[in-house]
């Protein structure tokens, strides 16, 4: 081998080698760009608690921790009261938006431990240590229920977004080739954020742990679950490295048998069934096609003979309140055929006198000025049915709010389906209920999306029978009004 040749060798060898060096830095930089933390570790365990209390960084989440009307809760808030409890000390709750800022503040000691759901992470070792796990979570694909996206930019259907703060996050590659080989974009947020896009029509597919799923599925009924797509992953506590004392503290209740009753009891109160997946179906009348559909037909006709509402709809209202059973008192105190809570019935005029035919004419008084609230807010007419039934199912202050909501979301708020109806959803949720523009506070969302989705569908029915007509156009306008 003549010296140039040695001499190229050496070069190619040693360029080689920096680029094999450059490589590795360069990986290492993106793996830990992410990190937010700096400086020198703090140093503060459990032999240095001198205030017994134990202050715990929280990520702001339904399953973490979470400011109520009533409160607060959250299933790792609840996990560590208990344990707090055991250890006699005082817990103390940090708040945090992202758990980026919160891991920052952990690693300057600006509290003791760490909850957001976290999974362990390699790149984490030399500056944070996670605690045994206090439950198993797998990933499922949400995504909506047979409903298009309200945003044109969403169009694409085998796009799933998973976001940084998910504890399946690094498992980005193993879940496209689950699912087939959609499109997986890392997202900003939470899990919370992203489903708060779902429902808004924002996205397409959403990546959740399992647990979201079973806590979020009955207040999200335009939502429907997959199920497991993926492995499962351990949820922990974070401590620093620095912290080995309390991170055995830890540990050594999270083994405890005793505890492990509670946690599970814990754990079962955050769950719901998940609904099974594919278009929502609404009970219909049994013998619908008969000439009579009720015991108060008659009334229901002659109440209904200015041309204001068709019959029909009164009748399926009130089969979806009591099924046609007069006796009937709801848990929130609705009574009577057409379910009117007392002070709605009280300025009705209707007392523990009144008849079947009073209820019954009452319903139509009342449908006739929640009508005249909607009219100028919502002028076709066929949408305005929908605002009127859910205003008679929730009183109008709630879908008033359902209604200002959509507007600061980007939503059309003359429309109920997928805008205003989805706001109304929102309006279960701390983070939407309890701005300062929403007057009316907690709203059971879905409760009022089934009962405006169970009506039109009985009704639909009920106007599909023989000499029957379709429901376009029900509601009367004002001048048309008696």
């Amino acid at each position: 081998m003549s010296r140039r040749v040695r001499i190229a060798a050496i070069i190619a060898s040693s360029v080689g080698i920096a680029v094999v060096m450059l490589y590795f830095r360069v990986r290492h930089q993106a793996m830990t760009q992410h990190m937010p933390w700096s400086g020198p570790p703090f140093h503060h365990d459990l032999d240095k608690f001198k205030d017994d209390t134990l202050r715990v960084l929280m990520l702001r989440d339904p399953l973490v921790w979470e400011e109520h009307q009533r409160g607060t809760a959250g299933l790792e808030f609840e996990l560590l009261q208990r344990f707090a409890k055991r250890r006699k000390m005082t817990l103390a709750v940090v708040p945090f938006d992202h758990p980026d800022s919160l891991l920052k503040a952990l690693w300057q000691g600006r509290g003791d431990l760490g909850a957001a759901q976290f999974v362990h992470r390699k790149e984490w070792k030399r500056h944070f240590s996670t605690s045994s796990p206090y439950m198993i979570v797998a990933p499922v694909l949400a995504h909506p229920r047979g409903r298009p996206s309200n945003d044109p930019k969403v169009s694409a259907t085998d796009t799933a977004v998973l976001c940084e703060a998910s504890p399946f996050a690094f498992m980005e590659k193993v879940l496209a080739k689950r699912l087939d080989g959609p499109t997986m974009l890392l997202s900003v947020g939470t899990e919370d954020d992203l489903l708060t896009d779902l429902v808004r029509g924002k996205r397409r597919g959403i990546i959740l742990s399992d647990l979201r799923a079973k806590h979020e599925a009955v207040r999200f009924p335009v939502i429907e679950f997959s199920g497991a797509i993926g492995p499962s992953q351990p949820l922990g506590f974070l401590t620093r490295a620095s912290s080995p004392l309390l991170l055995k503290a830890v540990n050594d209740w999270l083994i405890d048998e005793r505890e492990n009753v509670a946690i599970l009891h814990l754990i079962r109160a955050y769950e719901n069934v998940v609904p099974t997946p594919g278009p929502l179906h609404a009970r219909r009348i049994k013998g619908a096609r008969a000439d009579s559909i009720s015991p108060f037909d008659d009334q229901f006709r002659a109440h209904t003979t200015t041309g204001s509402w068709r019959w029909e709809l009164l009748a399926a209202m009130a089969w979806k309140e009591t099924r046609f059973d007069s006796t009937v008192t709801s848990r929130s105190g609705a009574m009577g055929i057409m379910q009117f809570m007392p002070r709605t019935a009280e300025r009705l005029g209707l007392d523990s006198t009144s008849t079947m035919d009073d209820h019954i004419k009452a319903a139509v008084q009342y449908l006739d000025r929640l009508d005249m609230i909607w009219l100028r807010a919502v002028p076709d007419k066929e949408q305005r049915l929908k605002f009127v039934l859910a205003s008679y199912n929730a009183g109008p202050g709630h879908i008033i709010d359902g209604q200002r909501l959509a507007e600061q979301l980007g939503l059309d708020p003359k429309v109920w389906e997928g805008n205003v109806e989805a706001a109304v959803l929102l309006l279960a949720k701390p983070r939407f209920f309890l701005r300062p523009e929403m007057k009316n506070g907690y709203c059971k969302g879905s409760q009022v999306f089934h009962y405006v989705h169970g009506v039109l569908t009985v009704y639909d029915q009920l106007c599909a029978r023989p000499g029957g007509k379709k429901r376009r156009g029900d509601i009367a306008t004002a001048e048309q009004r008696p």
